[in-house]
């Protein structure tokens, strides 16, 4: 059973999942499991390469963002959903669509938030792969591994910084052990607790970690469910257990199917040692993570660079061993409407036409009343023959708190009155633009990746052949952007410019300058001359008749709509055949 391990004591759920407005300074937010940002899509595009399309999650992406999440009423419990509407067009077809949010907020005071003592268990990529060089692929060329003599800005130093990253945040009652592997997983360092050991020797044991040999993830794993055997089921009152496995993603020896790696993972979780991921180099495997990211309690960052993970361990450690909120579901009752797609949450190949599921909620930082990653949107599709006199879809939310009590909340919202576009809060509106801008860059990496590799053969090589590549094992793809990619590309960029001056958020210039790349990548044109910078006004400034102006206006720019934003469902069968794994419906 989970119990509760937290510092304050929380009173009953405030019920009415309709609370709408902005988080209490005091409080913290909620945010699901799974990715935490989209640095991988990111590294790539950066090095000039074409990413996985895994590489690029509504989840990963929302967590880079802080969100409106639309609620107005006192929160005095560990969750209260809150529900904003939004009517709005596609940005390239002008077909009408109807989304809500789902506002991850929490009562938990952030000041008096406190994590419970640790055992924590890192485990540590020391294969051949990792002697790489952070920005390139290790089996590009002839398709053979290689070594890096220049071990500076090697994937493994990474790791070794991003594992002296942890190390600072522990306390005297955590307990800590090292796994490495590559071959054959070693013990690096003996589980024991921090305050009764050298840490300074420790990390000297961690700085000593060099790169060579095969990637054993399944003996690895092994080790390390030894090393936690003592600490599974664990008391929550007093501590948490977790793995965190270090590394590129690449298994190729043992057991690596990803299915019976989740598989093994998600036992785990059963027994209360859960998992995070953290990825190293520019090739870390974000589809081989996609497979165990919907496991209850696990979460995955990918290292941009040592320092920027220090930063974000420093203000995110907490809550990156903390889950609080376990199976949430949300289920629509509504013979009017269906739930089309889901974004925002790892699990959303498990939602249906009537239910949204979400395995964990971690906690998350608040803003300026916005939370980073506090909201799962749901596009809702309304239903061939419904009548306007149909009421509006009731959401009933039911989830289970650390203390493994149940809770249950319903809320009804309608949209029979509403013309596009309308927004009930800006959470709900920037949801809706990074979900577009993820479904239509996924589906471009998909593209150019299929055109990339389609009906193209090598010739036999005149000597004996290395070995083909391992499941998880990948090359790069050069950056290429089709000229049908790129006006679409572009004329989402004039929807994005125009959404992004509404908002007033400085944060969308980091999705604006990978499209600014993309829409010139092949030309003469360059980013600094694509299109100005985003306004930097307040976003709760913009009132609602300006914003809905700038988005018709901008819609309006666009000429003859076309076909719409594509989502996985329209993807070409030859592209699903060319990712190995079919391509989640929903993102």
């Amino acid at each position: 059973m989970r119990r509760i391990a937290l510092a304050t004591t929380l009173a009953a759920l405030v019920v009415l999942a309709g609370c709408i407005g902005g988080s209490s300074s005091e409080s913290m937010g909620l945010a699901a499991g799974g990715a935490q940002d989209v640095n991988d899509f990111r590294n790539n595009v950066d090095e000039g390469y074409v990413p996985q399309p895994s590489s690029l999650t509504a989840e990963g992406l929302y967590h880079d963002h802080y969100f409106d999440t639309g609620q107005n009423r006192p929160c005095n419990a560990t969750f209260c959903p809150s529900y904003s509407r939004a009517v709005t067009r596609d940005p390239l077809s002008g077909e009408r669509e109807r989304y809500v949010t789902v506002g991850l907020n929490s009562g938990i005071d952030a000041d008096e938030f406190e994590r419970k003592a640790l055992n924590l268990v890192v485990v540590v990529d020391t294969s051949g792969s990792m002697s790489d060089g952070f920005g390139s692929y290790y089996y590009d060329d002839d398709g053979t591994r290689k070594t890096v003599e220049d071990d500076d800005r090697s994937k493994m130093a990474a790791a070794r910084d991003a594992v002296g990253t942890l190390t600072t945040h522990l306390t005297d009652d955590d307990r800590i052990g090292v796994v490495g592997y590559d071959d054959e997983a070693r013990t690096v360092v003996e589980m024991g607790r921090v305050g009764d050991r050298d840490m300074g020797a420790v990390r000297e044991r961690i700085d000593g970690l060099r790169a060579g040999g095969s990637t054993n993830l399944d003996d690895a794993m092994r080790s390390a469910e030894s090393m936690v055997e003592p600490y599974r089921n664990p008391d929550r009152t007093e501590h948490e257990t977790r793995v965190v496995y270090v590394t590129d993603a690449m298994p190729n020896t043992g057991t690596t199917d990803g299915q019976t790696l989740g598989e093994r993972l998600s036992s785990n979780a059963d027994a209360g040692v859960y998992s995070t991921f953290v990825g190293v180099g520019v090739d870390f495997n974000a589809r081989f993570v996609e497979t165990v990211n919907g496991v209850e309690g696990a979460n995955h960052y990918v290292v941009r660079s040592p320092d920027q993970f220090a930063e974000r361990m420093n203000e995110g450690f907490e809550h990156m061993v903390t889950p609080l909120v376990f199976d949430l579901s949300v289920e629509l009752e509504s013979d009017a409407y269906r739930i089309e797609r889901v974004y925002g949450s790892p699990n959303a190949n498990a939602s249906s036409g009537d239910l949204l599921h979400v395995n964990t909620l971690f906690p998350s930082r608040t803003e300026d009343g916005k939370t980073e990653g506090g909201v799962v949107l749901v596009e809702l599709e309304r239903v061939e023959n419904a009548t306007a006199s149909d009421d509006g879809p009731a959401l009933t939310a039911r989830y289970e708190t650390r203390d493994g009590t149940r809770h249950e909340t319903t809320r009804t919202v309608e949209f029979a009155s509403r013309d596009a576009p309308y927004y009930e809060s800006t959470g709900v509106r920037k949801a809706v633009l990074l979900g577009q801008y993820v479904d239509l860059l996924r589906n471009w990496m998909a593209h150019e990746r299929a055109r990339a590799t389609d009906g193209e053969v090598d010739a036999p090589a005149a000597g004996i052949e290395h070995r083909t590549l391992g499941e998880w094992e990948q090359t790069s793809i050069p950056l290429r952007v089709s000229a049908t990619y790129r006006d679409r590309i572009r004329e989402f960029r004039a929807h994005f410019v125009a959404e992004s001056a509404a908002l007033g958020d400085e944060r969308l210039q980091r999705e604006r300058d990978v499209l600014d790349t993309l829409a010139t990548h092949g030309t003469n044109e360059t980013n600094a001359t694509a299109t100005d910078d985003i306004p930097s006004t307040d976003a709760n400034a913009t009132t609602a008749a300006d914003a809905n102006a700038t988005t018709s206006s901008a819609t309006a720019a666009l000429g003859t709509p076309g076909s719409p934003i594509a989502t996985p469902d329209h993807f070409h069968p030859a592209l699903r055949t060319f990712l190995k794994h079919p391509v989640p419906r929903s993102v």
